[in-house]
């Protein structure tokens, strides 16, 4: 298309199988039009988003947008009456919100003077520095656990998990409320050895909110096509109910 001054978008009449994650990045399927696909080169792309303020229908969004502490607010505020009916509050995830430590702590501690109920959704790796600009304006943490041998952890997740144990285990002792999460993933993190040693883990913990053993789903399989990116569990498929259920009884047990 010639209105991308990179020339990075392209119609194809069919896009052939992607075998490698540099093919898969470089072209991606937005649509189909006349029967023709909308191809973007990721490596040409620049993100200039002239494509998006061009295209009148608007089959091409942006994901993401810059926003002010003020705009965020406003729109907080907005749904207090509901939070004031619920008993809810307001859910800080992400990505990783700790990624952007001072604009979270800005609007927890707007929330905070608001009096409204704050979480903060996090994988837990950051430094220790992060935690404690937050965590005084944070009602409830939501903490992932994903896997106890951190050699494992980072050829899964790309880092080691020492720092997030030992932030969640600092949290603990200075008596956060904390729910930890744990999807059980087929073949990464679901044997027993993993099981058994992340209950002795959590059981050791000082203070514990609670703690929910989630089954794995494929839904983000689609948001990783979309952005042209390689999904790295394309063969791992959602275990039974009953299997899940079975692994979710034998890991309580141990706590």
């Amino acid at each position: 298309m010639d209105v991308c001054p990179e020339g990075a978008i392209s119609f194809s009449e069919q896009v052939e199988p992607q075998s490698s994650q540099s093919t898969q990045r470089k072209a991606l399927n937005l649509s189909a039009l006349r029967g023709e696909r909308v191809l973007t080169d990721r490596e040409k792309c620049t993100r200039c988003q002239t494509c998006i303020t061009t295209c009148y229908s608007g089959a091409r969004e942006f994901s993401g947008r810059a926003v002010t502490l003020r705009e965020v607010m406003a729109q907080v505020e907005r749904e207090i009456p509901f939070y004031d009916e619920s008993g809810g509050g307001v859910t800080f995830s992400g990505g990783e919100p700790l990624m952007q430590p001072g604009f979270l702590s800005a609007l927890l501690h707007a929330c905070r003077e608001q009096e409204i109920h704050t979480v903060v959704d996090t994988s837990g790796f950051a430094n220790w520095n992060v935690f404690e600009q937050i965590r005084r304006d944070v009602d409830l943490f939501i903490y992932d656990l994903k896997h106890m041998n951190s050699t494992h952890h980072r050829k899964v997740t790309g880092v080691l998990n020492e720092p997030i144990l030992s932030n969640l285990h600092a949290l603990s002792e200075r008596g956060h409320r904390i729910l930890v999460r744990i999807p059980l993933i087929p073949g990464i993190n679901d044997d027993g050895q993993n099981l058994r040693q992340s209950g002795e883990f959590l059981a050791s913990l000082p203070k514990l909110e609670g703690v929910e053993v989630m089954g794995y789903h494929n839904i983000a399989q689609a948001k990783y096509e979309a952005l042209g990116r390689e999904y790295q569990l394309p063969d791992t498929k959602p275990r039974q109910m009953q299997t899940c259920s079975t692994r979710r009884n034998c890991w309580k047990a141990l706590i």
